[in-house]
């Protein structure tokens, strides 16, 4: 079979699933269901305040204001902001995280395809990676940097397999821009290959790829205080662990059965990349309380980087066994698409079920009440407002979530500016109207607008003062 068919089909099956999840995430934000919209607003900030030449930075989260300072460092900003210039807003932040995970077909299958030396394997690897419920899950999360270790990932994997300096090399960047423990993840990695054979022995790009992470962990212990934010490596000479309660730990253990145990049953026979995703990686994604187990909340993101990894062994795994067995060849690329798509039932229906959800509030008179309502905030307003409508109500010079004004439990531990955070920052506010906060609007502020449910309120009365200058 010639190659060229293998990827065209690839492609057409790349931009089906990329239309089907992303008009999914576009119908989520319509209907002002995002899983989590204070994060979404977040970097929605932060990307909107670089755009209008400010400060690259937000404080909505209540952390120290600063690129450098904040406690997570994306420099990969700089490559998400020429394709969020196109058309700013939270709807091309969501379509990006669609189009990066689905990205990561593309060099998977290059990987199947160089592994196997069968161009219909290269096909296969890269459905089986597309009907993979994890896939979908991290397709239907809300924009998080971190979501572009997937693609970033799979393509250095592919590089470095095929010994194509000119294919990991940049590739290696890009995951070193994404977030921090890329620092600790690279070394990892490029240690690996100089201790595990990987269809062959890939010494060179292994001391490469451990002198690349280290020199860029060196950078970032000079540029940020915050390093040692989530995962301080000097834990691991002191034998200490995570605090994960037992029945969490198995819930993580069962995602991770039920990944490797479908399409991708042979990636103990590849080693090399299966082992990347242990370590300082397996260390933070495993880390107290966070479930990255789940296929929908604020979690999903933290196994980004175990994805690629995954995908990657199962499917130099497979390889290995056609070239060994050449008459399992077809059973086992077979099996590599049919065993991930029939993984995870349970998980798949709620995924299929929030889809129905969607469609379903699409016409309700909530949903349109609050688009009228929404459509009476002015792109200058100083807004404040809660979870539901943070991300909608994103991209604007000051954007307040009203649960962190007037909070009475003291000062928040990395916060560095000025506290408490009260009305006078704002001068507009929506919310329920039957939200406990709205009895502190009586006196400055007057009540607008009103649907579904909901009221717009704006200020009445100056503060003595003037309204303070934003935070960033």
């Amino acid at each position: 079979m010639s190659s060229r068919l293998p990827r065209l089909l690839l492609g057409v099956a790349m931009i089906a699933a990329a239309w089907t999840w992303g008009s999914r995430q576009l119908l989520a934000l319509q209907v002002f269901r995002e899983q989590w919209a204070q994060d979404l607003a977040f970097f929605n900030q932060i990307l909107s305040s670089a755009l209008d030449g400010r400060a690259w930075t937000s404080p909505i989260l209540l952390e120290p204001i600063g690129f450098l300072e904040m406690v997570h460092f994306h420099p990969v900003f700089a490559l998400v902001l020429p394709l969020y210039a196109l058309a700013p807003g939270v709807q091309i932040l969501v379509l990006i995280n669609v189009v990066a995970v689905v990205s990561a077909a593309w060099p998977l299958a290059e990987l199947g395809r160089s592994a196997s030396g069968r161009s219909w394997f290269g096909l296969a690897a890269g459905l089986a990676f597309l009907v993979w419920a994890p896939t979908e899950s991290a397709a239907g999360a809300d924009f998080r940097p971190m979501a572009l270790w997937i693609p970033a990932l799979a393509w250095m994997l592919w590089g470095l397999y095929g010994r194509s300096w000119r294919i990991w090399v940049p590739a290696a960047v890009v995951v070193c821009l994404v977030r921090e423990e890329s620092a600790y993840v690279l070394p990892l990695c490029g240690g690996l290959l100089l201790l595990l054979p990987w269809g062959g022995w890939r010494r060179r790009e292994g001391a490469a790829l451990v002198v690349l992470g280290l020199v860029w962990l060196g950078v970032l212990l000079v540029l940020r205080e915050n390093m040692f934010f989530h995962f301080d490596p000097r834990k691991l000479l002191e034998g200490g662990g995570p605090a994960v309660p037992p029945e969490l730990m198995g819930e993580r253990w069962r995602f991770a059965g039920h990944a490797l145990l479908g399409g991708y049953l042979f990636a103990p026979a590849a080693p090399a990349p299966l082992a990347m995703s242990t370590g300082p990686g397996w260390w933070l994604w495993t880390d107290t309380h966070r479930e990255w187990h789940g296929f929908l909340g604020t979690t999903v993101y933290l196994r980004s980087a175990l994805l690629p990894l995954w995908a990657a062994a199962g499917t130099v795994g497979a390889a290995v066994l056609m070239r060994r067995w050449p008459k399992l060849a077809w059973p086992v690329g077979i099996w590599l698409v049919v065993g991930n798509l029939v993984t995870f039932s349970p998980e798949r229906e709620r995924l299929q079920r929030r889809a129905e959800a969607l469609q379903s509030e699409r016409e309700s008179d909530e949903v349109a009440a609050l688009h009228r309502l929404v459509a009476h905030v002015q792109p200058d307003d100083r807004v404040a407002t809660e979870y539901r409508l943070m991300a909608a109500l994103s991209g604007r010079r000051v954007l307040w979530n009203v649960n962190h004004m007037y909070a009475d439990d003291g000062q928040p531990p990395h916060w560095t500016a000025s506290w408490p955070l009260d009305l006078e920052r704002v001068d507009t506010v929506v919310l329920p109207i039957d939200h406990a906060f709205t009895a502190r609007l009586q006196a400055e502020f007057g009540l607008r607008n009103r649907a579904g449910g909901w009221g717009l309120w704006r200020r009445t009365v100056d503060p003595p003062g003037g309204i303070p200058e934003p935070l960033n």
